[in-house]
């Protein structure tokens, strides 16, 4: 282990004695990356922050050094369908959730705040709490920080996966349908990754951004696995091809408490389209069901749907019978802890996790891809700026942890709450319309 940490961070060019000629001073020392080959496994949400990001940044490393070769290695086929991501997310300009902030430095908010929810709608939504009759309990409208033109903003993901995915450099080549199945370090400290397709390669470097059910993470830690936090969730996307959306959620998003033990959160996706997502506490996991699934499937889910929404107000009943099939799903809340990089199996591994790899939330916490977007941009700084691999890692692992650590708090709290009946209820309700009246009016 000690040899395979030697060979990684001498290869860093850090200066020695030998740099020494006549008396002149030291050259500089080299970032980590220069001259590295990186393999980032996954084309999600992180693994692309993550490169757009890297090359972004080394415009500003001196000519001298030589750039990162980087290979992504991506499971899905280059035409993801929309019935996996064609939900809208959140990215938002809070400090645990500053993905506008992080789109703003890969320099691609302007692109996607024209593809956005927000950029389309004249007077722009927020975020909101609702009760049985759709009343308002807590609106969230919130000042645009300095520099932004919004505080925050609705869009679907696999618009902003494209985006991503067309700011990747034509040098670093996305191969699709190639699923990395597992690494391991080789003697000579580098990283030998397999692939699905029976072929190998060799990093200097590994970037495990594969999602929430890593086989990278299973790699190196076999023990963390996700974990049920406690909640079941029906959803998909309504699709309202030739009339309007039906109010609130042609223009806001949030979660409705009609306090039937039920919580439903619901937003718009585009001008035609909007995502509902029933969901309800269970003691157990149920067996997911994710698309594609056959039409008797869907129509059992549809009707489960239904009957569990028997007592919520309208628009409830009018989402599901305009309900996308391609796009109905049936999941579990699962989320599990961060971890750090220096310490336990990974003490020495020149392999970093990012986004759900490292911290999967579930979708109570509404800020999985804000965290991503984060995790991308400060891991390629910390790679630009450090000439050793435990630097990098010590300084991103002081960013990347603590928030993600309020992240997963957070929705554990909000599981709680969306599905509070009687005086719970009654007592939050309360609470939550004098902050209204105090913090947004």
């Amino acid at each position: 282990m000690y040899y395979s940490v030697w060979r990684l961070l001498s290869t860093a060019n850090v200066t020695s004695e030998d740099n020494l000629e006549d008396g002149r001073k030291p050259r500089p020392v080299d970032t980590l990356a220069a001259g590295k080959k990186i393999i980032i496994a996954g084309a999600g949400i992180a693994g692309l922050s993550f490169v757009v990001a890297l090359r972004r940044q080394w415009l500003s490393q001196p000519p001298s050094l030589i750039p990162p070769t980087v290979i992504i290695y991506e499971r899905d086929t280059k035409d993801f369908g929309a019935e996996r991501e064609g939900f809208s997310i959140s990215i938002r300009s809070d400090t645990n959730s500053a993905g506008l902030q992080a789109l703003s430095k890969l320099n691609l908010l302007e692109t996607a705040l024209a593809q956005s929810i927000t950029g389309v709608q004249e007077d722009s939504g927020s975020f909101r709490l609702w009760d049985k009759n759709w009343g308002n309990i807590l609106r969230v409208k919130l000042k645009s920080p300095a520099s932004l033109p919004v505080p925050g903003m609705r869009i679907a993901r696999n618009v902003l996966r494209r985006i991503l995915i067309e700011a990747v450099p034509a040098s670093d080549e996305i191969h699709w349908g190639t699923t990395c199945i597992s690494a391991v370090q080789l003697g000579s400290g580098r990283v030998g990754v397999q692939l699905d397709n029976g072929e190998t390669d060799e990093c200097d470097l590994l970037i495990a951004a594969d999602g929430s059910k890593s086989k990278i993470r299973a790699s190196f830690r076999p023990e963390d696995k996700l974990n049920f936090a406690g909640a079941v969730i029906i959803g998909a996307v309504s699709r309202f091809k030739d009339k309007a959306l039906p109010p609130p959620v042609d223009r806001d998003w949030g979660i409705y408490l009609p306090g039937t033990g039920h919580g439903l959160f619901v937003s718009p996706v585009d001008e035609r389209s909007a995502l509902w997502s029933l969901s309800y506490l269970a003691p157990e996991p149920r067996k997911i069901m994710k698309q594609p699934i056959s039409p008797e499937q869907a129509s059992l889910l549809l009707k489960e749907a239904s009957h569990r929404g028997k007592g919520l107000a309208e628009p409830f009943q009018t989402l599901v019978n305009a309900t996308d099939i391609s796009t109905l799903m049936m999941l579990n809340t699962m989320d599990k802890q961060p971890f750090p990089h220096l310490t336990g199996s990974l003490e020495g591994m020149p392999v970093v996790f990012l986004g759900d790899a490292n911290h999967a939330v579930s979708p109570f916490a509404g800020a999985g891809a804000n965290l991503a977007l984060m995790d991308g941009w400060d891991l390629a700084e910390q790679l630009c700026k450090c000439d050793t691999l435990s630097k990098a890692l010590a300084s991103y692992d002081a960013l990347n942890l603590p928030r993600a650590k309020n992240v997963a708090r957070f929705s554990h709290w909000a599981i709680i709450f969306a599905h509070f009946t009687g005086w719970k209820l009654m007592l939050f309700t309360w609470a939550a319309k004098i902050i209204n009246r105090l913090f947004f009016r």
